[in-house]
């Protein structure tokens, strides 16, 4: 039996939704060759089947999906035995998706299996269907991006919280304790890719803003100071004077 999740097309930009359902198949149902113009993706619930892309056959069951690629030529097959009950998303993409999504045919994800489940609450729903349905797309390529990944960058996570929270009291080892990480391992990491310390990105990035709201937005060292996460004037002024070889005012004298 098949259930279609009738569907608007929307024309969203990012991620659109295009079409939405679930079959449960009989013995040795089959589908294609066939060519779409929209990425789909096919999760199935139960029992398993044959996935045909690029020549080769894939074998699929349940807690599995298969993924079919714009204008790529598929087929795909219910067991005899066992035959496979599915859910499916079909979507166009105008971002970048998950590389892993470009050059895998078949993923294994319990996790995702709860994101599909809820696709088909929105039959339900008399407005809203295809932003829902994007927002569960959305779900579903970032659960392939963190299982693409055996380790998260640190690094990367940690520059953007200090590029993001630089005006704050920010504490290094409390950066590394949000990170789950050693500070001792998390400073050499760092160190190893940017390098320099945790410390001294800190201490660099604040300079380069302070020097930038002064020179370019005339704000006074005062107010700099206090917008670079240095409550005293002096201590600012101190480390100003070590980064750049000038005081905060001599700065801007000579910039201006």
């Amino acid at each position: 039996m098949q259930k279609d999740i009738l569907l608007t097309d929307l024309k969203l930009r990012d991620i659109n939704p295009v079409i939405c359902g679930r079959e449960d198949c009989r013995p040795g149902h089959a589908f294609g060759p066939a060519v779409r113009f929209y990425w789909l993706l096919h999760y199935v619930v139960h029992g398993h089947g044959v996935f045909h892309s690029g020549g080769k056959s894939y074998p699929v069951r349940a807690g599995q999906f298969f993924v079919i690629r714009p204008f790529e030529v598929t087929e795909y097959q219910a067991d005899s035995q066992e035959p496979w009950e599915y859910i499916w998303i079909g979507f166009t993409a105008g971002m970048s998706l998950p590389e892993k999504l470009q050059t895998t045919n078949v993923f294994t994800s319990h996790r995702c299996g709860r994101i599909f489940s809820s696709l088909l609450d929105a039959e339900a729903m008399q407005e809203g269907r295809e932003l829902y349905l994007c927002g569960k797309i959305h779900q579903i390529l970032s659960q392939i991006l963190q299982e693409e990944k055996s380790e998260p960058d640190y690094v990367e996570l940690a520059k953007n919280y200090i590029e993001s929270n630089y005006m704050k009291n920010i504490s290094i080892l409390e950066l590394a304790r949000k990170l789950n990480l050693n500070r001792s391992y998390f400073s050499s990491l760092f160190h190893k890719k940017t390098g320099k310390s945790p410390q001294q990105y800190l201490t660099d990035y604040r300079m380069e803003k302070a020097s930038q709201l002064m020179v370019e937005y005339g704000y006074t060292p005062g107010q700099a100071s206090l917008s670079t996460g240095y409550a005293d004037i002096f201590s600012f002024s101190r480390m100003f004077k070590r980064h750049f070889g000038v005081s905060p005012t001599e700065y801007c004298q000579n910039r201006r």
